[in-house]
């Protein structure tokens, strides 16, 4: 019987060698291929309609201005560094199919969940004044005395920007977790230099404030709170009584200890005894009462526990920083001695001392 892997002289012919295993690797790279291609284009296409559409998207809102002729390039680098928009390319593209020529000026209030066509529209609307004012917001400043200057200065009503702060619904991060009460805002609006539109909307100007907060709460600031077991609010709360109770800067620290040992030391010292808390209520003036400081308010920290429910002024870095880290000792006691300063205190015989020493 002859074997066909022979040839006629016996010797044994070489084998062909198979294909299909090549082939078969080949067809399943190149499914491979396929299927990540498409998985990676299936993906780039979701992400830039969530952007498009507006969908899936936090409600963040920001104020932005434009000048007079911001090219599309820029306005599209100031949404996408902003937060409106994630996808600069594809904005650009969807203005420029939708034959978007140009946008107005002034500024204009986005939000995150807006989709293409909102925002540009939103950007073509006509301001109704172009006129700007500036207006220096000073530390420790209440939310009723911003709103006072920026009537005096024609930015908006008093009432309306009251309103607004009280009752609007700003979904800036570290707003979550601060309750819809009255004065939700004291303690955010960042006292700073600002510009703003005469006869402004309310929620345009406290967005601007808003935001600046936004900025100068550094990482760094946010790092060390969490690192501190705190929150922003809590920092906040204690800055501004810090901010209304230091006059001078190198007592910040000092005062910000004084707090703090009170607060960890709750079951001998329940309550902070700090009487411009009482004066956010009362009104601010030269002397309290012996009936003011009988007043049944949260804010009257001589008789109710802890922190007051809200902030009491509008603190600058400085003090919060203070609040984050205070001065280690052992005071928990201090009275103004009549200079700007004040005069600390470990127990309550050194502090009457003190108290009587200063009424001489």
């Amino acid at each position: 019987m002859s074997n066909s892997n022979t040839t006629n002289n016996g010797e044994m012919r070489p084998r062909r060698k198979k294909r299909r295993s090549f082939s078969t690797s080949s067809t399943i790279a190149y499914i491979c291929f396929i299927l990540g291609v498409s998985f990676i284009l299936s993906t780039i296409a979701i992400l830039v309609a969530n952007d498009m559409f507006g969908l899936v998207q936090d409600t963040d809102i920001v104020t932005i201005t434009l000048e007079k002729d911001d090219s599309l390039g820029k306005v599209a680098s100031m949404l996408k560094k902003e937060g409106i928009i994630d996808h600069k390319w594809a904005f650009k593209l969807y203005a420029r199919l939708k034959h978007t020529s140009g946008f107005s000026t002034g500024e204009f209030d986005l939000s995150s969940d807006m989709d293409y066509g909102q925002i540009i529209s939103e950007l073509k609307r006509s301001n109704t004044s172009t006129e700007t004012v500036t207006i220096t917001i000073p530390e420790g400043y209440t939310i009723k005395q911003i709103a006072e200057l920026l009537e005096k200065g024609r930015v908006c009503g008093s009432n309306d920007f009251i309103e607004a702060a009280n009752s609007y619904d700003f979904a800036h991060e570290f707003l979550s977790d601060v309750p819809m009460v009255e004065n939700r805002l004291e303690g955010y609006l960042f006292p700073d230099t600002y510009q703003f539109y005469i006869n402004e909307r309310p929620v345009s100007a406290i967005n601007k404030m808003l935001n600046n907060f936004n900025r100068k709460y550094t990482e760094e600031m946010r790092k060390l709170t969490e690192e501190k077991g705190l929150t922003i609010a809590q920092v906040v709360n204690i800055a501004s009584l810090i901010e209304k109770e230091a006059q001078l800067p190198e007592e910040q620290a000092r005062i910000s200890g004084v707090i703090w040992n009170r607060l960890n030391n709750s079951s001998a010292y329940p309550y902070l005894d700090i009487d411009a808390a009482i004066l956010y209520v009362t009104g601010h003036k030269e002397e309290l009462t012996a009936e003011d400081l009988q007043i049944d308010s949260p804010y009257n920290l001589r008789k109710s526990t802890g922190l007051p429910p809200t902030a009491i002024c509008n603190p600058g870095v400085p003090a919060m920083l203070a609040a984050i880290s205070p001065e280690s000792h052992g005071y928990y006691y201090y009275v103004a001695n009549g200079d700007g300063g004040h005069i600390f205190s470990k127990t309550i015989e050194e502090h009457n001392a003190a108290v009587a020493g200063v009424k001489k």
